[in-house]
């Protein structure tokens, strides 16, 4: 009987990397498996449901307050004061909760005026002020002179994009998912009014719309990355003391196939380490995934080195783990945040920066989830690269779970795959 040849460490199913709806785009932990565009119209549905259910129920009441109203005329003062109260109370839910465009340029959009004039007043040093005022002219100067090649087009980019701002500076007040839908509807408006109006070819839109992200994330920046009103900072602390308990995880216990002992491959890690680490400098969205993408690219060079072969997916996805625990990245939750809320979306639908950010994604998740011991393991020394340490450490960064029900839950969809010459086992 042939036997199956050694395999170990951690197996990931490339489809299962895909939207959960079957669209071929990357999905997304943050947006339950789905991708951006399959998220926003599973999010719209619930959200028109939950306006219609909220309908229903106003209607529903107030003919219940009518005829309660018919049948007692002395208690006519008491009930209309209560349902006057509810009626405003559900008013201003459903004002909440309409769609976000629609509640930018309405005439209200300036109540949030003074709110967001505190929180400008909560400014950095001076210094760092000067800096991202140099920043900002200089992104300005770029944005402007790149429109003045689209003529006409360009003229109509600008007019959307200040009215975008300004309407943004007005919604601060807003939470940080609002904020991030009304920059995906601005992003989507966009871009389809190029292709239907201007008539721009697809890649052209492309490059316009990354021109676009760069000018308004630049701008919006030190107000939507990691604002204080989330807790992305306390996650932040908690996913880096995390990753510094687990200190003691070698790259034989993750079956990583790098020899850092060539100088070659030690050279491409340091690189890796070093363009996760420099994720956080950046401040646009793209510029974020444009390190990620380096990072995996050095990664996977490492690998093809020592393995004196290209190198696959089930080498990258234990191996980019393995990065993200001996750099342990500052910010590393606001910054996959970051991305998630505010990046153009087709950025991570498809192609290699979507390919690399998702995977990112899942290491991150894995780590944040995973059940292994987080201090010195008796166990670890104990450990050395065989089957049964890999399935012990696939089931940790499970969670006691299978890596398809982590998935469900928000994380990834990884299936823990050990062999052995006597036999084949799936963790």
């Amino acid at each position: 009987m042939s036997l199956k040849s050694e395999r170990r460490g951690i197996h990931v199913d490339q489809s299962e990397l895909l939207c959960k709806k079957g669209c071929g785009y990357y999905g997304n932990p943050a947006w339950q498996g789905f991708c951006s565009k399959c998220w926003r119209e599973e999010y719209h549905k619930a959200r028109q449901k939950q306006i219609q259910e909220d309908w229903e129920l106003a209607e529903r009441l107030q003919r219940e307050e009518e005829e309660a109203f018919a049948s007692s005329q002395s208690s006519q003062g008491a009930q209309s004061l209560t349902f006057s109260k509810f009626e405003e109370k559900k008013t201003n839910e459903k004002t909440r909760k309409v769609t976000t465009v629609k509640k930018f340029f309405s005439a209200s959009s300036r109540v949030g005026s003074k709110k967001a004039e505190i929180q400008e007043a909560k400014a950095p040093s001076p210094s760092i002020n000067r800096q991202t005022s140099i920043e900002t002219d200089r992104v300005s100067k770029e944005f402007i002179e790149f429109l003045k090649t689209l003529h006409k087009t360009g003229q109509e980019i600008y007019k959307q994009t200040k009215l975008f701002l300004e309407a943004m500076h007005y919604k601060r007040d807003l939470s940080i998912e609002e904020q991030s839908e009304c920059t995906q509807d601005f992003y989507q408006n966009v871009a389809e009014r190029m292709q239907t109006r201007g008539k721009v070819p697809p890649e052209r839109v492309e490059k316009i719309m990354d021109q676009i992200e760069k000018y308004i994330m630049t701008r919006l920046y030190k107000y939507v990355f990691c604002p204080e009103t989330t807790d992305d900072e306390k996650k932040d602390l908690a996913i880096q003391k995390r990753i510094r308990a687990l200190r003691w995880v070698t790259p034989q216990m993750l079956c990583v196939p790098v020899n850092e002992e060539i100088p070659e491959v030690s050279d491409m890690v340091v690189k890796a380490i070093t363009d996760i680490i420099e994720m956080d400098s950046k401040r646009v969205p793209r510029d974020k995934l444009a390190c990620i993408t380096k990072c995996s690219k050095h990664i996977f060079n490492a690998i093809k080195i020592t393995k004196n072969e290209p190198a696959s997916a089930d080498d990258f996805l234990p191996t980019l783990i393995y990065i993200v625990l001996k750099g342990n990245p500052p910010r590393l939750q606001s910054n996959i945040q970051y991305i998630t809320r505010f990046c153009n979306p087709s950025r991570l639908m498809t192609g290699e920066d979507g390919y690399y950010f998702t995977n990112l994604c899942i290491s991150f998740q894995s780590l944040k989830t995973c059940s292994c011991p987080t201090s010195s393991s008796p166990s670890a020394t104990a450990f050395s690269c065989s089957s049964l340490q890999c399935r012990h450490l696939g089931m940790w960064f499970a969670g006691g779970r299978t890596w398809s029900a982590l998935f469900q839950d928000g994380a990834c969809s990884i299936v823990c795959s050990v062999f052995h010459p006597s036999r084949h086992l799936v963790v």
